[in-house]
């Protein structure tokens, strides 16, 4: 099983999510062997709400807690929203927590279908052959990688040409930062920004109405 990544500048139990391809947003789940069932769910929401709501194919963000206790809430959490097709998966595991991956697979699909997408990912050595073998690749450049890959953009729906220019400007000179640096169509970016924030907003409110991850989930 693997997981999802969230980049961000800030660390901690921030609110402000900077997807930014080279850095990961931590969270801190109370200490013991198991970390609560309300605590992972509202991080869930706080940082893949789009995702739930079917408005993007992939989420990523970092828990600092037991990893035997977050494999087991997230495979019981998979089981329970697969049905609304959206996968968890555990990136990467260490001594300190996990990086989880929350992604809807059509939507993912239909991504890496993209022809410029494909170009893109084949100059950084992947095969493309299936979204599983490609997110194959992914999970193994995580586990040998000691930076984050600076593609994983495509796998978090960043633009094409916002990935490219972070890599080419490595990371400087953006024109604008919200969920992550862009360097193309500005207007574009921050109409998404804005939705995601207010998915976002809704959907924690719902959460806090007493509302489950699985209602609250889209099914895509």
């Amino acid at each position: 099983m693997k997981l999802e990544i969230h980049e961000s500048r800030e660390s901690g139990l921030s609110d402000k999510a900077i997807h930014e391809p080279g850095t990961l947003d931590t969270e801190t789940c109370p200490e013991g062997p198991q970390t609560s069932v309300p605590d992972l769910h509202e991080r869930i929401v706080r940082h893949c709400a789009p995702t739930l709501a079917g408005l993007k194919c992939g989420s990523m963000f970092r828990v600092n807690s037991s990893p035997r206790g977050v494999l087991m809430q997230v495979s019981s959490l998979e089981y329970e929203l697969s049905h609304k097709g959206l996968r968890m998966d555990i990136l990467a595991i260490d001594g300190e927590g996990c990086l989880l991956y929350v992604y809807r697979p059509r939507l993912l699909e239909a991504r890496l279908a993209d022809p410029e997408v494909r170009d893109f990912l084949t100059c950084y050595g992947y095969g493309i052959k299936s979204c599983g073998s490609t997110l194959a690749e992914l999970f193994d450049r995580f586990a040998h990688c000691p930076n984050v890959p600076p593609e994983v953009g495509v796998f978090l729906d960043y633009p094409i040409e916002d990935i490219r220019g972070y890599i080419e400007n490595e990371g400087r000179c953006s024109r604008c930062i919200g969920c992550w640096k862009v360097y193309g169509d500005v207007e574009a970016a921050e109409r998404r920004f804005s939705s995601y924030k207010k998915c976002r907003d809704i959907f924690s409110r719902r959460l806090a109405e007493g509302s489950s991850l699985a209602r609250l989930t889209v099914r895509c």
